[in-house]
């Protein structure tokens, strides 16, 4: 294979800048072979173009348009001495079939040539067990970009991007892909309901996937207009059961959270509730639905021994019922009784089992509740799923948070965020993934994100949140290559695949919900 340029600056083993040869191009993300002495597998990061003869004496010049077109027209400098440079990070010097560590760096001269398919196929070739799945091609390559299943979920993972740089479709196209290839339960907490849209198939492979979509409406909201613009858009209505929390399935250290931020709660109070609570909620992972007024009632009962004698222990209890009552009677997510029905759909105890105990996506649509209620309800359902796991009751499952910042914010402390966190930190061990998705990487909880191993980038323009990914992850060689990714592009680097990847993403089986308003002109 004839080379494509030239090295011509080493400044380490680390990357090299290269010139190509006349006529010949290079993209971001195209891998090289370079080197004599000991041949190394690079990766284009940069490239910039450079003209020979701008020097200062030439620029100050360019003050007119006449003297512009008389030197580009009679010296030649676009077409002559016009030429590409570009920077290539090393990815390892090439020892057969695999990679090692590079012994030298590379000499000024030494040729650069595109990587071979033969080369790139056989390094990216399976190593483990898998089972793996297929996300799309090799950025220029007609080669599948394999990604190790096992390891993208019982390793945890994150995707992130610029809004509207194609998150959440290539969340879909792993989704569906892992739903095909490996028997796993994949959850969704969906705030904008958009993947209810996978119940739609637009391939034959999307068919069989279509059909293993549960979509769940949480709490007692009207979702009216997403079901008239889901029928609208798909030619077929939405399929969901609407679901909703049992008051005592909040765990003690949620609710008191909830209370104190909310209503705020007295010493007394708080020692009432302790004790109340954990009495009346004393029954395992299957807590009864009874009665709101019933549990209350309960609550008081079992923990008025815990409150002071007299006037101000009356005032206590009396102003612990009124909380209790407000919170549960006024977030949408909870269930008042059995039998319950919002606009004439009945609404069903949400039960964590039901989700993990078989293959499948199930679509949790939070995108009728205001972010408070979102919290709330993921932190409930996370506790669940959670012990379910421990008690090993539950078929291995990944966990996708879409918004992750939102859930498990950097700065702030919701109800939400220590249950996403211990999941990041703990559920592998009991065969919970988790997948975090967000726009604002920088807003992002660094722990959590820290026990993604596997981190998947689309289009990053924001220089706040290209300095945090430099800072946070470990495999990435450049970070600013993430500014002029192309919308197609993902780069996946991690433990989920045998060298950092470009990957020209692979087409959806089913519907993509997430496509933003048009404008229309004016007529």
């Amino acid at each position: 294979m004839d080379p494509i340029g030239i090295v011509v600056k080493v400044p380490s083993t680390n990357y090299f800048i290269f010139r190509t040869f006349m006529g010949v191009e290079t993209e971001s993300g195209s891998l090289l072979i370079a080197g004599s002495d000991e041949k190394v597998l690079a990766k284009v990061v940069a490239i910039r173009r450079r003209n020979a003869v701008m020097d200062p004496r030439l620029i100050a010049q360019l003050d007119d348009v006449e003297a512009v077109k008389y030197i580009k027209e009679n010296l030649g400098a676009e077409s002559i001495l016009y030429y590409t440079e570009a920077k290539a990070v090393v990815m390892g010097a090439l020892r057969g079939e695999r990679l090692g560590r590079p012994s030298r760096p590379l000499k000024p001269l030494d040729y650069v040539h595109k990587a071979p398919p033969e080369l790139v196929s056989k390094l990216l070739a399976p190593r483990g067990e898998g089972p793996y799945i297929e996300v799309g091609n090799v950025w220029g390559y007609d080669i599948p970009a394999l990604v190790d299943a096992t390891r993208l979920v019982t390793q945890h993972c994150a995707v992130l991007a610029s809004t509207g740089a194609g998150k959440s479709w290539l969340a879909g196209v792993i989704i569906e892909r892992l739903i095909s290839a490996v028997d796993v339960a994949v959850v969704v907490f969906d705030p904008h309901g958009e993947y209810s849209a996978m119940q739609v198939a637009r391939t034959e492979e999307g068919r069989a996937v279509s059909e293993l979509v549960d979509v769940y409406v949480v709490g007692k909201v009207d979702v009216s207009p997403q079901d008239k613009a889901f029928e609208a858009k798909f030619g077929t209505a939405r399929r969901y059961e609407r679901v909703a929390l049992n008051p005592r399935s909040v765990p003690l250290r949620v609710l008191e959270r909830l209370l104190e931020s909310t209503y705020g709660l007295t010493d007394a109070q708080r020692r009432i509730l302790e004790e109340g609570w954990q009495r009346a909620t004393a029954y395992g992972d299957r807590q009864p639905l009874t009665d709101l007024e019933e549990l209350i009632e309960e609550v008081v009962e079992e923990g008025k021994a815990a409150a002071p004698g007299g006037y101000a222990g009356e005032m206590a209890v009396g102003g612990l019922v009124g909380r209790l009552r407000a919170l549960f009677k006024g977030s949408p997510v909870f269930l008042e009784r059995y039998g319950e029905t919002f606009n004439g759909e009945p609404v069903k105890l949400f039960d964590p089992a039901k989700l993990l105990a078989t293959r499948g996506v199930k679509v949790l649509d939070l995108s009728g509740l205001d972010l408070f209620d979102q919290r709330i309800f993921m932190a409930v359902a996370l506790d669940g799923m959670y012990k379910l796991a421990l008690r090993r009751l539950s078929i291995p499952a990944l966990i996708v948070v879409e918004e992750a910042h939102n859930f498990v914010p950097a700065k702030e402390s919701p109800v939400s965020k220590p249950y996403v966190v211990k999941i990041a930190r703990e559920g592998r061990k009991f065969g919970l993934g988790l997948c975090l998705i967000s726009q604002r990487p920088t807003k992002l909880d660094p722990d959590a994100l820290s026990q993604c191993m596997t981190q998947i980038f689309k289009r990053i323009i924001n220089p706040v949140d290209l300095r945090y990914v430099a800072a946070v992850a470990e495999h990435l060689d450049d970070p600013y290559q993430l500014r002029g990714l192309d919308e197609e592009a993902a780069l996946i680097t991690g433990v989920s695949v045998s060298l950092p990847l470009l990957v020209k993403v692979g087409d959806r089986w089913t519907q993509h919900g997430g496509v933003g308003a048009r404008l229309s002109a004016r007529s």
